[in-house]
This record gives C-alpha cells, sequence and structure tokens, in this order.
C-alpha cells in the first residue's frame, strides 16, 4: 500500500444537495466527456477528464432511508482531469482518493494535476502487477461474476484496508477508481453499498450506469500506445456492464460468504469500521 498523506485536511460539511447535484440539474451539460453529451443524472459530475465519476447518494436502503449525497464517489481513471475539473473537485471538497489501478498502470498514466493537489492518496491495487486479469484462473476469463469473485481473492488485503478507509470520517468525501471505473471499481461499490444496506436493485442499477460510458472511456483506451491490439485481443464481454453480471456476482457472494458484510468481517474488516460506514453514508 501507498499512501500520499495531503498537505491539509479541511473540515467536512455534509451536503443535502451538493453544488454539482444543483448544477446537473440546471445545466445544459453538452460538452462534458470531450464534447459527447452527458445522460441528464445528478449523479455524474460534469468532467471533461473523467466520463464515470458519480455521486452514490440517494440510493434507497432496506429500512427506508437513503445514502447521503456529496460523500463517496465512485470513477474511472483520474489523470486526464483538466484545471476545470479539478476546481470542481476543490468545490466537491475532495479528501481521500482510494487509486485500485494496478502498480504498472500507476506507473504509465500516473496522478495527472491531482498529484499536486492536497488530497490523500492511497494506493490499493485489486490486481498487484500486469493487467487487471493477469494470473486469472481460467473461469475468471471466461466470466465476468467469476473475475469479481476472484479479485475477492487476488485483492483480499487490499479490499480490506479500502473498506476501513470508507469506514473512516476522516477520509470525506472521499473517490475511489480504477481504470474504467466498471470492474474493480463495481466489486468495491457493490461491497460497500451492500454492507450499508442498499436495496439490491439500486446496487444492480449503479453498475450498469457505466454502460452509457463506455463508448466515451474506450475512446480513451484507444488512444494509448498498442491499443487496438490489447482490445482486438479482449473478449467482448469484459466491455459490458450488465445487469445479469452484477446479479450473479451477488448472489454468489451470498451464497458463499452470506453478503458483503459476512465477508468483510471474515476477511478482517473491524465490525467497528462496518458501522461506522453506514453511519457516515447512510442519512438518518
Amino acid at each position: 500500500m501507498r499512501v500520499n498523506p495531503p498537505d491539509c485536511r479541511g473540515e467536512f460539511t455534509q451536503m443535502t444537495e451538493p453544488a454539482h447535484i444543483d448544477r446537473a440539474r440546471r445545466a445544459d451539460l453538452k460538452g462534458v466527456g470531450h464534447d459527447e453529451p452527458m445522460p441528464t443524472s445528478p449523479r455524474l459530475l460534469p468532467l471533461i477528464g473523467s466520463y464515470n465519476f458519480r455521486d452514490l447518494g440517494g440510493y434507497p436502503t432496506h429500512d427506508g432511508r437513503l445514502t447521503r449525497w456529496g460523500r463517496l464517489f465512485r470513477s474511472d481513471t483520474l489523470h486526464e482531469l483538466t484545471d476545470a475539473d479539478i476546481d470542481t473537485l476543490r468545490e466537491v471538497g475532495l479528501v481521500s482518493i482510494i487509486d485500485l489501478r494496478t502498480s504498472a498502470e500507476l506507473e504509465r498514466n500516473g496522478r495527472g494535476l491531482l498529484a499536486s493537489e492536497p488530497v490523500r492518496h492511497v494506493h490499493l491495487p485489486v490486481v498487484q502487477e500486469g493487467g487487471a486479469g493477469q494470473g486469472a484462473p481460467a473461469e475468471a476469463q471466461e466470466d465476468l461474476p467469476s473475475r469479481y469473485l476472484w479479485y475477492l481473492e487476488v485483492g483480499r488485503a487490499n479490499l480490506v484496508s479500502a473498506l476501513t478507509m470508507v469506514g473512516d470520517p476522516d477520509s470525506y468525501p472521499m473517490v475511489f477508481h480504477c481504470a474504467a471505473g466498471k470492474d474493480r471499481t463495481g466489486v468495491l461499490a457493490a461491497l460497500v453499498l451492500d454492507i450499508v444496506g442498499v436495496e439490491r436493485n439500486s446496487i444492480v442499477e449503479d453498475y450498469v450506469l457505466t454502460a452509457s460510458r463506455m463508448d466515451l472511456i474506450l475512446s480513451r483506451i484507444r488512444g494509448t500506445p498498442d491499443a487496438e491490439a490489447r482490445l482486438a485481443e479482449m473478449p467482448q464481454f469484459l466491455l459490458r456492464a450488465e445487469a445479469a453480471t452484477m446479479e450473479a456476482f451477488l448472489a454468489a457472494l451470498d451464497e458463499g460468504h452470506g453478503g458483503a458484510r459476512e465477508w468483510a468481517l471474515a476477511s478482517g474488516v473491524p465490525a467497528a469500521s462496518l458501522d461506522s460506514m453506514s453511519a457516515l453514508l447512510v442519512a438518518d
């Protein structure tokens, strides 16, 4: 684990409706994402250099409450953020970043403008080296739910650290991200939302939101060296974000571990961190 501490730490004040939500409701967001229109979802922050940065607030829980806006975000890679994007994240009050990319991805693409910001950066790769599927067993090469279950094994220690950090009030507001913001990020988002009691349909819907961003994400990937060759060799199912994938992963998580909370406890996340996570992320 590599931690880059912030130069300063601002006090976070909970926003019932953050400024980015209001802007998304009022503004014509055409032009966001390299001159592509953004779907009319207040979850997506209007950023130019990141296509899948979105708020995990407003999701219903089993007991009739909602997750808080403006606290926890998920994203694709952040190394292409612009000066205007950085201004937006300063407005959000971003304190911490959990970076789930491999060491090779971090070394190749870096952190961009965020490297100069007073934001805590914690590198917690789900897969230690190489590509996100390197070293995966055969079933994880052929099936996304199996791949996500493999992440729970190969990335167990760093996922435990990530969940423990999500339970730390000093970490907020926080974003976690990988490269596309779909698979590694999707697994961590599902774990967090399940732990705090979000309804299953909403967890699945959150995962599927990435599908509308994949064309933009792939356009960025195609601009990197050897991208066409790598994409040509990649099975097409790896590029999809379908409801059935997350439904199958959550069902297997229930069957094999009793759910996300039970997996987290058995893997070493302190119960106090999980309880704190719910208090931080779910409105009273």
